[in-house]
């Protein structure tokens, strides 16, 4: 392995631990990972960053997953981590747009005031595509955070099998627009059903072909999405995929400040709750991510930043 690798292969790997809450499948994510290793000739974080490192332009989010009853204003896996990401793209001098569902809207702006980022929140209706296209010419770089991708059928499908395609947009189209344009794109992910795991679903559809669910899907055609970007991020969770994503780019621009730290992991998480933002793993409003404690995620993001800083130092010769 190249030297220059190492850094971004520990933290590819850290990112990407076998961590989830109970409630949630456990190995998906090391089949996940190993599956996007097949398909990239980097660490995915290490391609993702050197995409990102370009002069100033414009880059589209797009996140939030809300469920109505269950999570009305979305989970929070997904929009922390697209603020945190959105703050490092903002210091290296990109402009960042958001797009989401109307309901998921509110939390990601009180988010992004809370860190003062000067980003725009545009809200998607269902079946927007001619919008959705107009948005594609409009950005440089376009990022799904823990968003839904279509099934071969166009259906966009929880991790457990059902339908979110009656009260969630379906942002395919901003995605493949943006491929049949020639701009380049990136996923950050965490269950083979969001936008990007088209990527590795030719793999998944076997590997993991329990937890496709095409028994349990109406519509016969699973979870796993055909969406398929660039470069796919696997994580533990999306949001410590951002996280990895800031440290990689740290890592790449010779940065350590362009990391996240644990100290803001821990207080945008407690922020998340504040603003009604639902734990996926357990079903809750509480200071835990797919069901991973709040200081534990937060322990994570400090070996990343870790890394970075080993990565980059230049300590004297020893003399002994």
């Amino acid at each position: 392995m190249p030297t220059e690798n190492i850094a971004f292969e520990n933290i590819d790997r850290v990112l990407s631990l076998e961590l989830q809450g109970a409630a949630l499948p456990y190995g998906v994510k090391a089949q996940l990972y190993d599956a996007a290793r097949k398909v990239h000739a980097k660490p995915p974080v290490q391609e993702a960053a050197e995409i990102l490192n370009r002069p100033p332009c414009n880059v589209g989010i797009v996140t939030g997953a809300q469920v109505p009853e269950k999570m009305p204003l979305g989970e929070n896996d997904g929009p922390l981590g697209a603020a945190v990401l959105a703050n490092t793209l903002q210091n290296i001098g990109h402009r960042v747009t958001f797009y989401t569902d109307t309901a998921a809207a509110p939390p990601i702006e009180q988010l992004l005031d809370w860190l003062s980022i000067d980003a725009e929140v545009i809200r998607l209706e269902k079946g927007d595509t001619e919008n959705q296209k107009q948005i594609a010419k409009s950005l440089d770089i376009a990022i799904a955070v823990e968003r839904l991708g279509g099934n071969p059928n166009g259906i966009i499908y929880g991790a457990t099998g059902v339908s979110r395609s009656d009260f969630r947009c379906n942002t395919d189209t901003i995605f493949e627009s943006m491929t049949a344009l020639g701009k380049p794109t990136i996923s950050i992910a965490d269950g083979g059903n969001e936008i990007g795991c088209g990527k590795i679903r030719h793999i998944i559809v076997e590997t993991l072909a329990d937890l496709n669910y095409a028994d349990r899907t109406p519509c016969g055609g699973g979870i796993f999405s055909v969406v398929s970007t660039d470069v796919l991020v696997i994580a533990t969770s999306s949001n410590l995929g951002c996280a990895g994503l800031t440290a990689a780019l740290a890592l790449l621009l010779q940065d350590p400040g362009l990391c996240h730290t644990k100290e803001m992991e821990r207080s945008i998480i407690t922020k998340g709750v504040e603003f009604g933002l639902t734990d996926g793993g357990t079903g809750k409003v509480i200071e835990a991510v797919d069901g991973v404690a709040a200081e534990l995620h937060a322990s994570l993001v400090s070996i990343m930043e870790a890394i970075v800083d080993r990565a980059l130092a230049k300590a004297p010769e020893r003399d002994f």
